[in-house]
């Protein structure tokens, strides 16, 4: 059985890092993402990493579904 995600005060998403995670969940690139706030690629993978590693995240999907269980983001439908 999975452990469950357990978060403390060190290991939360910046401001930064959870409205870059909404893009990913939307399934948007880095390059797509940077255009998007105006910063470059590398620091949308930077901030991605970041993220990943504070939620003991394997890969972008596992970060999603971390994030998502962790009540940091809420899934709505995304088909259009």
């Amino acid at each position: 059985m999975p452990e469950s995600l357990a978060l403390n005060k060190d290991s939360l998403l910046t401001r930064r890092e959870l409205e870059i995670l909404e893009y990913v969940t939307r399934g948007l690139s880095a390059k797509e993402v940077a255009r998007h706030i105006n910063i470059s690629p590398r620091t949308v993978d930077r901030h991605v990493e970041c993220a990943r590693l504070k939620l003991r995240a394997r890969n972008r999907t596992h970060m999603v579904a971390c994030a998502v269980q962790a009540g940091l983001l809420r899934m709505e439908p995304a088909c259009d």
